[in-house]
């Protein structure tokens, strides 16, 4: 099985986390693959994180940026990773230092023996309540979408890049909830892990502004009509494993209304 994983960090105003978001990210990366590259997403920050992420892309020469001029959401900063992934897997990595190093460790040492990791959150009460609900409802729902006995349906993942660039493009927050329950139905095998979350006191969760919400509930809605209703099938097309590293897509472009600020 191919190996080699791009680990795209997006991040907006997160001067004093990403840092160490990336320094975790390249030291699991180090103990755990032979081959890795990390693209930090900047996404139109207006602080000082594109100062933090160019010393962090001349420290490690696996670093590159970069940067959307407007903040267009983690969905936008994950097909900008996704279009440049040079290696046939893909995990994105929230640069606000959400998750613990260790369930970095978990999912890096499973990267190339299984086809997709997907993640669930050993201790979800290091979140607030709401998120709490939020995240139990996504998981409910994207079992009843996919059939699948998931634990956590919005957490860490391992994505192959072959297929993740085959799924409709969703520049929202609901990127994840495409990918996941489009890749599940497709039959992708995958395997499970628990991750621990960082405790976060002061920070805000930007996940819970309505507008997010709302398009969070149209995309599993758009899922539940295509899989549920209309029963879709999935079928993709084979992409030898070699082409990810060789060639290039063309840059991922939005167009106004595609720019959805999650």
């Amino acid at each position: 099985m191919a190996t080699g994983l791009t680990v795209v960090v997006p991040a907006w105003n997160e001067e004093r986390r990403l840092a160490v978001t990336v320094g975790e990210v390249v030291a699991a990366a180090r103990r755990h693959l032979g081959e890795f590259e990390v693209i930090v997403v900047d996404d139109g920050s207006t602080d000082g994180t594109p100062a933090v992420a160019r010393k962090l892309a001349a420290k490690f020469p696996c670093v590159s940026v970069v940067r959307h001029e407007t903040n267009l959401g983690v969905g936008a900063a994950f097909h900008t990773g996704l279009t440049r992934a040079r290696f046939p897997y893909l995990s994105l990595v929230p640069g606000d230092n959400a998750f613990h190093e260790s369930g970095l460790d978990a999912v890096f040492a499973l990267v190339g023996k299984v086809e997709m990791v997907v993640t669930y959150r050993a201790n979800p009460r290091a979140r607030t309540p709401m998120r709490r609900l939020l995240s139990v409802c996504c998981t409910r729902a994207m079992r009843l979408v996919t059939g699948r006995p998931i634990r956590d349906a919005h957490s860490l993942y391992v994505f192959p890049v072959a297929q993740a660039r085959q799924v409709r493009r969703n520049t929202g927050y609901g990127y994840h909830i495409e990918t996941l329950s489009t890749l599940l139905r497709g039959g992708v095998p995958f395997a499970e892990v628990p991750v621990q979350l960082n405790p976060r006191p002061d920070s805000s969760s930007k996940v819970m502004r309505l507008g997010v919400l709302a398009r969070l509930m149209a995309t599993m809605g758009r899922q539940f009509l295509r899989f549920v209703v209309l029963r879709e099938k999935v079928r993709f097309a084979p992409v030898a494993a070699a082409t990810l590293t060789r060639t290039r897509r063309r840059p991922f472009a939005l167009t106004r209304s595609q720019r959805e600020v999650a």
